[in-house]
């Protein structure tokens, strides 16, 4: 009897199939097995269900050579999603392992077979793709890795021509480099995928910038002048294993971030993060902007001892700033589940002429010694506001990722209670934890203002000059948080002046003391 067509074999294919494995090389009989099955019933001939299954053991060895690595950050599952897709029969493999796209993938010279790794890494890679009809390699940060295999049906190969091959040509893979101490130097376009798996490597998936886990959304950044970075490197083709940025949400804002400061858990005790910001500090004097700032995390001290000696320092206190959710691999210590403080701390990188400041007295006499310290001179005012006039202007930022909210008041009218009341209900509703309110404190309207705010029950966090305007004055508002006093790390007279300010005022808006 002939055999039926393939249009009837595959109405008994199940149009598609999820898998949850491990990621070892365990998951390949069971891969293979359901996968065999597939290409059978889709009609694919004895030699095409062979080359499918060898390239589903190839796919599945790069997949944890790149992703799986066997250290303690490692994920230790992942995901094969077979199905019917148009014309062909896909398996996609997906993890959240270590980020990797093509730029990782060993190099093969099948000219050359023996220049190729001792591991077979290469190999493996390069008859991924030559046995597969379409191959792709997709990096989505925090939505996973994905490595994407297709085949033509019979049916459907019988009347198209074959896809081009997939490009295999790769940079050579890093030559192993004495352990002499990195380089530093600007980073390139092509450290981006690098970059991604060593934010990996120390914050997992819990960094509150998505951008930092593709190489496109970090090149996008680096393209458009929001971000200007400095990596470390053993070697001219090394991978970064130090990393330190300065960073801006736009290309032209007058205030300047020092951030994303990370170190390989193999470099640490090396010096290589107070080389880092030495060669930032190098190269403050030529940018533009008016002021350099860094959140410098209070749960410890060590962040804020190294730029208090650099003449940073502290003029806000930003309570619960970053997220339970987020950790810190590699560093010991670190306390989970509750919200993390930061210190805002800067230093003017321009002179700055005497600036006329509305404040009351009490908010006065919080931020003054933090701007003197900066010399951000401060001419308090004292005569009476006009009524307020027109309707208030007040845009919101929302940072889904940080449970965080900023709000910036560019103009107050008569309105404004209602105004502010109804986005901060608004923001509560959303389970913002954190909502951070920005006002111009060389607005005569300021004390209204600041009293319309502390009656809704924000409170003072201080001064953050520059974001955007050069007194601008940061108070907070905490939706039901839990604040532990003992948690936050103080260095100095002056952040221990701030910290016990703000939780005095905390204590008294939750009714505490």
């Amino acid at each position: 009897m002939d055999e039926p067509p393939a249009t009837t074999a595959a109405g008994l294919v199940c149009p598609w199939l999820q898998l949850q494995l491990p990621a070892s090389l365990a998951a390949l009989a069971p891969l293979q097995a359901v996968l065999q099955q597939q290409a059978q019933l889709l009609g694919f001939d004895h030699a095409s269900v062979q080359r499918i299954c060898a390239a589903c053991d190839e796919a599945l060895g790069t997949v944890l050579h790149l992703g799986h690595d066997a250290g303690d950050d490692a994920s230790n599952e992942l995901q094969a999603s077979i199905r019917l897709q148009g014309p062909a029969l896909e398996l996609r493999l997906s993890d959240n392992g270590l980020p990797y796209d093509l730029s990782l993938l060993p190099h093969y010279d099948p000219q050359a077979p023996e220049a190729a790794d001792e591991d077979g890494a290469g190999l493996a890679a390069f008859l991924m793709q030559r046995l597969a009809d379409h191959c792709e390699v997709l990096n989505q940060g925090q939505q996973g890795h994905h490595v994407l295999l297709q085949w033509m049906l019979p049916q459907a190969a019988a009347g198209a021509a074959n896809p081009p091959p997939a490009d295999t040509t790769q940079p050579p893979d890093a030559t192993a480099q004495a352990r002499a101490a990195a380089a530093i130097r600007p980073m390139q376009p092509e450290d981006a995928i690098h970059l991604a798996r060593l934010m990996f490597r120390t914050y997992g998936y819990s960094y509150t910038n998505p951008d930092m886990y593709t190489a496109e959304g970090i090149q996008g950044r680096l393209s458009d002048g929001r971000l200007t970075s400095w990596v470390a490197v053993h070697g001219e083709q090394g991978v970064p294993v130090g990393h330190i940025a300065l960073l801006k949400p736009q290309a032209d804002d007058p205030a300047v971030e020092i951030g994303t400061a990370v170190v390989a858990p193999s470099e640490r005790g090396s010096a290589l993060f107070t080389r880092l910001v030495t060669t930032v500090q190098e190269a403050l004097p030529r940018r533009p902007e008016r002021v350099a700032f860094l959140h410098a995390v209070a749960a410890h001290p060590y962040t804020q001892k190294t730029f208090n000696h650099l003449c940073y320092h502290p003029t806000a206190l930003l309570l619960g700033l970053i997220p339970g959710s987020a950790s810190f691999r590699g560093i010991a210590g670190r306390r989970q589940g509750e919200r993390v403080s930061a210190f805002h701390s800067c230093r003017l990188l321009q002179p700055v002429e005497p600036l006329q400041v509305w404040l009351p007295p009490a908010l006065l006499e919080l931020v003054q010694p933090g701007a003197r310290a900066i010399g951000l001179p401060l001419l308090p005012q004292q005569e009476g506001a006009p009524a307020l006039e027109g309707d208030t202007q007040l845009s919101s930022q929302v940072v889904q990722d940080m449970g965080a909210a900023f709000l910036t008041l560019q103009h107050a009218g008569p309105d404004l209670h209602t105004a502010l009341a109804r986005q901060l209900r608004a923001l509560c509703r959303a389970r913002m934890d954190a909502i951070y309110l920005h006002l111009d404190a060389g607005q005569v309207h300021a004390p209204a203002v600041c009293a319309a705010a502390l009656a809704l029950g924000f409170i003072p966090a201080g001064l953050t000059p520059f974001m955007p305007w050069p007194a601008t004055l940061c108070l907070q508002y905490l939706n039901n948080l839990e604040l532990d006093e003992t948690q936050v790390h103080a260095v100095g007279p002056a952040a221990e002046a701030l910290r016990s300010a703000l939780f005095k005022a905390w204590r008294a808006r939750e009714w505490l003391d």
